[in-house]
């Protein structure tokens, strides 16, 4: 099961790097098609490559926790960190729909849509820290055991 997640994870990987090259070829045809947003061409292109980079961070620390399942070192201090690194690039990616919420100019559909992002990521976020915080608990409760032991 373990192999297929990671399998999984990385056909993920994949799929973003992808659409950020979609993102970097259709925005210049974008920018042709619609030269009145011209100049937003660069910013939300370097917004949605850096939100890529935030999925493609959050996928490959999954893929390790996931290891770390196997391995039975999930409830070691190291597991702490990679959630860390898993709430924090979830956070980031967070941050950037909302920044481009703001500037971006369109239909109010649109708008509705990235606020359903914003708040799905934000529960997200909001979601793992509360299983960090669970994790935390367990490594110290194994921490304690060990000294016992």
């Amino acid at each position: 099961m373990i192999a297929l997640t990671r399998v999984a994870l990385g056909v993920l990987v994949v799929l973003v790097v992808l659409g950020e090259v979609v993102v970097i070829i259709s925005a210049s045809s974008s920018a042709e098609l619609y030269p009145e947003f011209a100049y937003l061409q660069v910013p939300f292109v370097i917004a949605a490559l850096a939100f890529g980079v935030c999925v493609e961070v959050a996928l490959v620390v999954t893929a390790v926790l996931v290891g770390y399942t196997r391995d039975r070192r999930i409830f070691e201090p190291a597991a702490l960190r990679l959630v860390d690194s898993l709430t924090s690039a979830i956070a980031v990616a967070t941050i950037i729909v909302v920044a481009v919420l703001v500037a971006i100019p369109g239909p109010p559909a649109l708008a509705l849509l990235l606020l359903g992002g914003a708040a799905v990521g934000a529960a997200f976020a909001l979601v793992l820290l509360v299983l960090r915080s669970l994790l935390r608990s367990a490594v110290s409760m194994r921490v304690e055991l060990d000294e016992v032991v």
